[in-house]
């Protein structure tokens, strides 16, 4: 078994330019960071903010439909570009900026699995503040295919 640290990236999905990666591979698990809905124009506009050390833009307010599928396509291409998939995930966590959007989270989160067998564990949870004020963030903990 590789022993050896991989940092993941897909063309996929933008980056921050924070101090941390997206997706990390080690012993054949599979750690994805809090992922915000920032779309490749707001992380540019992010980085450039960064850059020039002023305060970072205001976060767009897309649908939160719009942004639950941002997040989990993400995730999802995160996931294979590790040689992995969304069925392999073991735990994920999800902070809501409002509860009361759990049933539409729920609706587009299941259809991500192939089935409700392969449903990870989770957490949700109303976030008392997230990134930039988007509508919710979402990390995960799983496994490569194959197990290596």
């Amino acid at each position: 078994m590789d022993n050896e640290k991989r940092v993941i990236g897909s063309p996929l999905v933008p980056e921050t330019g924070g101090p941390f990666n997206l997706c990390v591979v080690h012993r054949g698990m599979v750690y994805i960071s809090g992922l915000p809905p920032f779309e490749a124009e707001y992380c540019a506009a992010l980085r450039a903010a960064r850059a020039a050390g002023q305060p970072p833009p205001p976060f767009p307010d897309f649908p939160f439909e719009h942004q639950v599928r941002v997040v989990m396509d993400h995730m999802k291409a995160l996931l294979e570009a590790a040689g992995s998939d969304m069925d392999h995930l073991l735990k994920v966590i999800v902070w809501l900026r409002d509860q009361t959007q759990q049933e539409a989270f729920d609706r587009i989160y299941r259809g991500y699995f192939s089935s409700a067998e392969t449903l990870p564990a989770r957490t949700r949870m109303q976030a008392g503040r997230t990134p930039m004020d988007c509508a919710l963030e979402v990390e995960a903990i799983g496994y490569l295919k194959g197990g290596a």
